[in-house]
């Protein structure tokens, strides 16, 4: 059997988990977990709307396994959100409450990393439940040159190796 693993988005000082390894991430100006249309983001008059960060973590559930290594994250390289709307994402270790990001130091774009040259959240080995690896922490950006509207989705790959 091999290892069950989710993909959660933390929320709040208190770091609440919500599974989404299947499921779907809304940015928007907001720090919880759900998907709705409420606190969206805007087109400003001028500048960039900036949204609220998303932290995503790899956690191990069950399963019997060797170990996990190599867990990383990736896009497919090309943007379906057009003009003016950017997609940001960096590692970091320690969680911290998410906050409505200021400026995109520290981050580069999501659409960087691919399976070619992925974004590496952990090397391993990681040998036992619970979540394990760097924090995936991502947030999107509106500039005022966007077209309005609802976005295409677009898909968020985490891998990793196993034994």
């Amino acid at each position: 059997m091999a290892a069950s693993v989710q993909i959660g988005e933390k929320n709040g000082a208190g770091a609440t988990f919500t599974d989404k390894t299947s499921g779907t991430i809304r940015f928007k100006n907001a720090d919880d977990a759900t998907v709705d249309t409420n606190n969206p983001m805007v087109v400003p008059a001028s500048g960039t709307d900036f949204s609220f960060e998303k932290w995503l973590r790899f956690k191990v559930a069950s399963g019997t396994y060797t170990e996990i290594t190599n867990v990383r994250a990736y896009m497919d390289g090309a943007s379906g959100f057009g003009t003016g709307v950017s997609l940001y994402a960096k590692a970091v270790s320690s969680y911290a409450t998410p906050a409505e990001a200021a400026s995109t130091s520290g981050y580069s774009s999501a659409f960087g990393y691919t399976s070619g040259s992925p974004l590496v959240l952990g090397a391993g080995p990681f040998t036992s439940t619970g979540e394990k690896a760097d924090h995936l922490v991502m947030m999107m950006t509106v500039a005022d040159t966007a077209s309005g509207g609802m976005l295409p989705g677009e898909t968020l790959t985490v891998a990793w190796d196993e034994i």
